[in-house]
């Protein structure tokens, strides 16, 4: 396999891009070594890298490309809309549209604010949480972006605020109902969000004492269907488990690459958003 262009690619990039990628989950050091480094085009499932080697892409974009590389549909509508401009002074009425798409599919959408990615999304609902319910702590368990709130409890936590955001941020293991409630009956907790399945399938009812749990000690659940959102059904976890959250994240699947995400829920939540 001739990799002549990836390799003098990779080279330059490594001078110019902190570990030669925009985001780490895409660098060449997440990959083996049979991965390709770039990726020029894209079409259905095959991809092509900058030497123009054929691959069968698994990976989807990390999630987005539900629907495949230069599908029809969304690129005549990207190129129609260009016609009209990408961004203008005031709305636009595709975000009425939009909201009003998501309100009828997913449960919980009483009210829709947009955002353009899953990090954004999600650093949203906890702050709207915290601002609905006076309270600053936050129990999760699940992946939920890069923002300083949540990244303080990764591996790679360096640079964030860590002596002030550690003690506003606690985990609980995902099945174990005992460790959320043993952490529910000390803390004053804002809101909890959580990934509805994280690899395992949640046991059965155990969404619905989550939520049960949560509501018992006045704090919010927030879904965060970043990955879930319009896979495990159009209406995302909450509707294949018939669990419906107070809050939820949106994006990846949401748009087939463009950027876009959001945060929908009960009313009298979003309404702090104002």
């Amino acid at each position: 396999m001739d990799l002549t262009n990836t390799n003098g690619l990779l080279s330059e990039a490594k001078s110019l891009i902190p570990l030669a990628t925009q985001t780490f989950s895409k660098g060449h050091l997440y990959f083996p070594e049979i991965y390709p480094k770039f990726i020029f085009s894209g079409n259905g499932c095959k991809v092509r890298d900058v030497d123009y080697n054929l691959y069968t892409d698994y990976i989807l974009g990390l999630g987005p490309i539900t629907l495949g590389y230069n599908y029809p549909a969304v690129n005549e509508a990207i190129i129609d809309q260009l016609r009209y401009g990408i961004i203008h002074s005031l709305p636009h009425p595709l975000e009425v549209q939009m909201a009003r798409l998501l309100h009828d599919v997913i449960p919980c959408a009483e009210m829709i604010r947009f955002l353009k990615t899953g990090s954004e999304a999600c650093q949203a609902a906890v702050r709207v949480a915290r601002a609905y319910t006076g309270r600053k702590i936050i129990l999760y368990r699940g992946y939920h972006g890069w923002h300083d709130w949540y990244v303080t409890m990764t591996e790679r936590p360096k640079g964030s605020l860590f002596e002030e955001i550690v003690n506003t941020i606690f985990g609980f293991e995902y099945n174990d109902i005992r460790s959320l409630e043993e952490l529910l009956n000390h803390k004053s907790v804002a809101a909890i969000i959580m990934e509805p399945t994280i690899i395992d399938p949640p046991l059965p009812g155990f969404l619905q004492q989550v939520k049960d749990l949560a509501h018992s000690r006045d704090a919010l659940l927030i879904f965060d269907e970043i990955v879930t959102g319009f896979r495990m059904s159009l209406g995302g976890a909450q509707e294949y488990f018939g669990v419906t959250p107070d809050l939820a994240t949106f994006g990846k699947g949401i748009a087939n690459g463009m950027p876009l995400s959001a945060v929908v829920g009960r009313a009298d939540i979003m309404r702090e958003f104002e």
